[in-house]
């Protein structure tokens, strides 16, 4: 959404951007990631079954091949293999299933080795399985520990692992294809293709994942709000207030307060930089100029009224990097705020002095990085409301949890 030091996969080329989920985190990436434990203690970035399958697949399978390749590298290329298996089989079809990435990547591929997959040509620049890193562990499927590759299943994740590769013909080739590193699939039997494809979850691994996620009392009451008040009502005050109200106690509800205004701060945030880059879509301008534009000036108001209402909440256990973002875009002219801004993401914006231009990644329909996935886009459109709380929601919709306000 980036924040795990561990292998990045691939360089995302300019005119790959639009589709790759490109950065715009604003240098708030630290936030993020406080803000979306206080959200949804222990989720992480997780948001699909597979998502944790496949991670636990790699961690045991690297166990069983004693030191071969990397859990990582196992578990990237078992989610790596299942979005080729589901992109080859589409064909022609678009794939809209956010649950899979590479799509443009794969349609290059007649077939697919482990080597490949982990070396070089990687089809993807932020897999998956780092977001399950903080989420394994979170949930009680490892061990805590700072690495992915460093974690040690617990009894849960060995059996989600194991619920995963419960066929023994599958699990056999997943073995022999990782062991041989240049051994290629280009035919796929129907056993592999359930034990890796995300829709093909099993009912023991949604049971499971379900168990573990609301086996945490936090978790367990944010769920039980979810199933009572529409997300859609979380992106308004008023739907908010319930929400909160629902909270057990001061401190969850002051942390949740937080979130609420920090992602109404990203959404401000991603809006005044999109009225940029329309702006200079033709040519560069100065940030005098920029200022001048009634649209900025709309935005950045909007931005100035979010960032006013995240400082009134922020105290000393607040992320400095937030801090730091607020006090840019207060009591400062608008021009200034404008360069702000644009500093913070160099792929967008090119800035040289007051000169604002077309960045190497600029392009006119910004989007949000999101590597864990868009949960949102399930809720009828982009929603002013903390991720992880679609997240979860959208988790628990797999595992057969049911809400009821869903139709």
């Amino acid at each position: 959404m980036n924040h795990i030091s561990d292998m990045v996969w691939g360089a995302v080329e300019p005119s790959e951007m639009p589709s790759s989920r490109l950065r715009l985190d604003f240098g708030l990436r630290p936030a993020i990631l406080r803000f979306n434990e206080w959200a949804v203690p222990g989720l992480g970035g997780a948001f699909f079954v597979r998502q944790l399958s496949w991670s636990c697949m790699g961690l045991r399978l690297a166990h069983e091949l004693n030191g071969l390749t990397t859990a990582a590298k196992i578990a990237e290329a078992l989610e790596a293999l299942a979005g080729w298996i589901v992109v080859r089989q589409a064909g022609d079809s678009r794939v809209e299933d956010d649950r899979v990435q590479g799509k443009r990547k794969f349609k290059q591929f007649s077939s697919l080795s482990f080597d490949e997959i982990t070396r070089g040509g990687a089809y993807v620049t932020v897999p998956f399985r780092r977001a399950a890193t903080r989420a394994l562990p979170g949930m009680g499927f490892c061990t805590e520990e700072a690495r992915f590759s460093a974690l040690t299943l617990t009894q849960e994740g060995s059996e989600l692992a194991e619920s995963a590769m419960s066929d023994a013909q599958a699990r056999i080739r997943m073995v022999n294809w990782v062991s041989a590193g240049t051994d290629q699939i280009s035919r796929v039997s129907e056993p592999l293709r359930k034990a890796l494809v995300p829709q093909h979850a099993s009912d023991a691994e949604k049971a499971l994942v379900k168990k573990m996620v609301l086996g945490d009392e936090r978790r367990a009451v944010l769920a039980s709000l979810l199933r009572r008040i529409p997300v859609e009502r979380l992106a308004d005050n008023g739907g908010r207030e319930v929400f909160l109200d629902g909270l057990p106690d001061a401190a969850m509800r002051k942390r949740m307060r937080t979130c609420f205004a920090f992602e109404d701060l990203r959404t401000a945030s991603l809006a005044a930089a999109q009225e940029v880059s329309n702006e200079i879509s033709g040519q560069a301008l100065s940030s005098t100029q920029l200022a001048g534009r009634t649209e900025i000036a709309k935005r950045f108001e909007k931005l100035d009224a979010a960032s006013s209402a995240v400082r009134e909440l922020l105290d000393s256990e607040a992320p400095i990097e937030v801090t730091d973002f607020c006090a840019e875009q207060a009591h400062t002219s608008l021009s200034h705020r404008v360069l702000s801004l644009c500093f913070r993401i160099p792929m967008i914006f090119s800035v040289v002095g007051e000169q604002i231009d077309k960045g190497v990644g600029y392009t006119t329909d910004l989007i949000s990085d999101e590597p864990l996935g868009h949960p949102e886009r399930s809720e009828g459109g982009a929603l002013s409301v903390p991720r992880p709380i679609l997240r979860l929601k959208r988790l628990l919709l797999e595992t057969g949890e049911r809400f009821e306000h869903v139709s």
